[in-house]
């Protein structure tokens, strides 16, 4: 078999077109303009699940402007309509809800409490004062305000609220000491110095505290007790001392003998007591009433003796030592 070279070929295909034509058939198109058939085995589309992209609206910058600019819309238009129905607050609280939940969720929530210098105060007054929790954000906590809460506990006289983040509160407390047990129209307290009402207690549980019975009593026990602090003697046998009308002081001791103390210059009638009490030794007999509310003179009561007139009630020319005067016609 002879093969045609590319030239005589060619010249073959043409005077065949050329004869169809002259019969008036359509000659087909020529073969070398036709696509290129492709040879081998080559893959058509080579795409892999991996090396697909997803929403690239980089390659589409005019549908990335609009959908910012929905956003944008939207948003405005969601303000907008708070604030025209006046729900701005409630749009801001949601707000902050949020990023506080989300600072929660990251570890900023209160997980730790470590309480300094508690002895008294129970666990439950501390925590119900400080207002923290789990759901509580620490960089959102307001030491001042929680300070002024646990100062509100009775017992505490100052505390200090400090955060170490990302989760601890750190609460030092300075408690009052209790100073005497006040009893009052049947009920009994423990109070500290300045007459703060600290619990309700019995005297059996403070032994070693010193019982002040009557209205007024803890506010000045402490002035009382500065004062009896250079008489020994006189506070151990002392059972409990008595404000008579918020004025005054009468001491009972534990024989039964009341000794009733002026209204002022308390010292004075003190010391007076404790010369007779060198001379004569008057605290160690069975007295019913000393009375040192005069100036000039020491009055004892036998127990046997007439009912002592209320006490309030005393003639307007005897001197008592508040008055510093003395009778008329006596020097």
């Amino acid at each position: 078999m002879q093969s045609l070279g590319p030239v005589r070929g060619h010249a073959r295909g043409r005077r065949s077109q050329e004869a169809l034509l002259a019969r008036g058939i359509a000659a087909p198109r020529d073969a070398s303009r036709r696509l290129p058939a492709l040879s081998g085995t080559r893959a058509l589309i080579g795409l892999k699940p991996r090396s697909l992209r997803l929403g690239r609206t980089g390659r589409d910058p005019v549908r990335g402007k609009w959908l910012l600019l929905s956003a944008l819309f939207l948003a405005s238009a969601v303000v907008y309509g708070a604030i025209i129905g006046g729900q701005t607050g409630v749009l801001f609280n949601y707000a902050v809800a949020g990023v506080e939940h989300v600072a929660v969720a990251v570890g900023f929530g209160v997980k730790r409490v470590s309480v300094e210098g508690q002895q008294n105060a129970t666990d439950s007054a501390i925590t119900a004062a400080l207002g923290a929790g789990p759901q509580t954000l620490m960089l959102a906590f307001d030491t001042d305000a929680a300070k002024a809460r646990l100062e509100a506990v009775p017992w505490i006289r100052h505390a200090r609220v400090m955060r170490l983040l990302p989760s601890t509160l750190q609460v030092m407390i300075e408690e009052r000491e209790p100073y005497a047990v006040w009893q009052n129209k049947g009920k009994t307290f423990v109070v500290d110095d300045q007459g703060v009402v600290l619990a309700p207690a019995l005297p059996q549980a403070y032994p070693d505290l010193p019982l002040v019975v009557g209205e007024g009593a803890s506010e000045h026990a402490a002035a009382l007790y500065a004062t009896l602090q250079s008489y020994d003697q006189l506070k151990q046998k002392m059972l409990a001392a008595l404000r008579v009308g918020d004025r005054r002081w009468t001491l009972k001791l534990r024989t039964g003998t009341e000794i009733m103390l002026p209204d002022d210059n308390i010292e004075v009638a003190l010391q007076s007591l404790t010369e007779l009490q060198q001379e004569h030794g008057v605290l160690e007999r069975d007295w019913s009433v000393i009375d040192l509310r005069l100036l000039d003179r020491i009055t004892v009561r036998t127990r046997e003796a007439a009912i002592v007139p209320p006490d309030d009630i005393a003639p307007s020319d005897v001197p008592t030592v508040a008055t510093g005067t003395t009778p008329k016609g006596k020097t």
